[in-house]
């Protein structure tokens, strides 16, 4: 099982065990980082001797000049075991625009999990199981469209009714502890509208509580999620040969 450590904006972590590290955003534009940080990252990549993958986020059009800009600097300096991963099907063909080879994995956020913790509630026959257990990728269209675009890899979280096991064409990737719920464009948090930046942060972890979840919600910033109280041992059978760790709340 190949271990990833997503790097938290700003800090030099011990990368002791990590095989490969991640950096960027997944599910807002004004938290990817800049062309500064970016290279930083990817120093302490290189230093480590480990493979980098870059996360972009959930965007609006409004964000694709910038994310053009930074892609055209950095992606000629990666190396082929490099990875980008994209969140929104925008960055998908920017991406092979300017690095036509480059390898692409796409991110949980476009997977299409049934992620509600209220699913605990519900005694689910095997065939609605099974249901509930596939995300987008499952699909047989979406393999096919997905053997056409070059995509081999895949990144999922795990919701509390598990998930099915993936296509042996796809290989699989697993975020932990945070697995996403609902994500939103409308941040609580940001300040003003149209492409202003976010002067005012995503604010405190905070959590949400009701008696129609069993799990508490932890949000921060424009996305909910849930904790994972324990990893399952048998993500090899699930196609899943990657680990994502998030020492903080994945942003």
């Amino acid at each position: 099982m190949e271990q990833a450590l997503f790097l938290p904006s700003g800090e030099t972590p011990d990368l002791s065990g990590v095989d490969r590290l991640y950096l960027g955003a997944e599910f807002c534009p004004w938290t990817f980082p800049d062309l500064v940080e970016i290279r930083r990252g990817m120093q302490l990549a290189r230093n480590a001797s480990l493979p980098l993958t870059l996360v972009t986020p959930v965007f609006g059009e409004f964000f694709l000049a910038s994310l053009q800009t930074i892609l055209a600097q950095v992606l000629p300096s990666f190396l082929p075991a490099d990875e980008i991963v994209i969140s929104d099907w925008g960055a998908f063909l920017l991406i092979k625009k300017i690095a036509p080879h480059q390898e692409v994995v796409l991110g949980r956020a476009l997977s299409g999990q049934k992620r509600g913790p209220q699913i605990l509630d519900n005694t689910l026959a095997p065939e609605q199981l099974e249901y509930f257990q596939a995300s987008r990728f499952h699909s047989s269209e979406v393999r096919l469209l997905l053997s056409e675009l070059g995509v081999r890899r895949i990144e999922l979280d795990y919701p509390p009714q598990g998930i099915a096991a993936i296509p042996p064409s796809l290989r699989g990737t697993l975020h932990a502890p945070f697995a996403m719920v609902t994500s939103s464009r409308n941040c609580p948090f940001r300040r003003g509208g149209g492409d202003r930046g976010c002067p005012a942060g995503c604010g405190e972890v905070f959590t949400l509580s009701s008696p129609q979840s069993p799990l508490p919600l932890l949000q921060g910033g424009n996305t909910q999620f849930i904790e994972i109280g324990e990893i399952p041992d048998n993500l090899t059978a699930l196609g899943i040969d990657r680990l994502v760790t998030h020492v903080i709340l994945p942003r």
